[in-house]
């Protein structure tokens, strides 16, 4: 190589280390700059959609209210239209690809969010909306998941203590002869006194299924809270150490190559 060539070659070399340092500098600026506060926007309108849901969940006629605003603006609600993706649509306007991870964000939230953290908090140490979206569904089918959470339910509610008086029940009451299941569904109405009084039973197949399902889904919602708090606490360390040593290395590199 001559040393014109040498001389050229070292010229681009320096530019080119040059370039790069003026990118990485635009980067960090714009990530702590306008991607950092347009986050932190986001995060704060989704934060707000949480709250929200928490009381909606509580509340039977804030539901019926939601679902009546949604009409009134032409939105069609569907039964199985989950409460998650009624107030993102009445939230956003729009319902496509973006807001469909906003969803899936508020749906994990409600299952893994530890009780002392905020949204905000538990998206950024998940690595953001899109890295929560991604959230596997690995594991057993649902229809698996399912019949597994009634065997435990059954398990559980077997033995467990009554939650009321004991009575002598009507026949809807008593466990269908001959069905799968040794239980009954019963509905209950809270009175204005605040006392509750059974006003209808059954003891269909399909309806006790359902009901132990939802109540196997409970148990086993209650269990994983109690070890997620510290699960989160050591995936944030991990993460913010793993952050911090690739800017250490990336600065080390710019001043090794200057």
């Amino acid at each position: 190589m001559t040393k014109q060539s040498k001389s050229k070659s070292k010229s681009n070399t320096l530019m080119l280390r040059a370039a790069i340092q003026r990118l990485h500098d635009k980067r960090i600026v714009w990530q702590d700059g306008v991607y950092k506060r347009s986050n932190e926007a986001l995060y704060e309108i989704l934060e707000g959609c949480h709250k929200l849901l928490v009381q909606l969940r509580a509340e039977i006629n804030l539901r019926k209210q939601l679902n009546a605003a949604l009409e009134a603006e032409g939105v069609s609600v569907r039964s199985n239209t989950s409460i998650e993706l009624k107030v993102v649509r009445a939230v956003f306007g729009v319902e496509n690809n973006r807001t469909h991870a906003y969803v899936r964000v508020l749906q994990v939230a409600k299952k893994e969010l530890p009780v002392d953290w905020t949204l905000t908090e538990w998206i950024e140490e998940r690595g953001g909306v899109e890295e929560v979206r991604r959230t596997p569904k690995a594991g057993p089918t649902a229809a698996d998941k399912a019949k597994q959470q009634r065997t435990n339910a059954e398990t559980v509610l077997y033995d467990a203590d009554a939650i009321g008086p004991r009575f002598k029940p009507s026949a809807d009451l008593k466990p269908l002869e001959g069905g799968d299941y040794a239980f009954a569904v019963a509905l209950v109405r809270v009175d204005g006194d605040g006392k509750a009084s059974i006003v209808f039973g059954s003891n269909k197949n399909a309806l006790v299924k359902a009901v132990l399902t939802e109540a196997g889904k409970q148990f086993a919602d209650d269990a994983d809270k109690d070890e997620v708090p510290a699960k989160q606490t050591t995936k944030r360390k991990n993460r913010d150490a793993v952050l911090d040593a690739d800017d250490d290395e990336f600065d080390d590199d710019i001043d090794l190559a200057a």
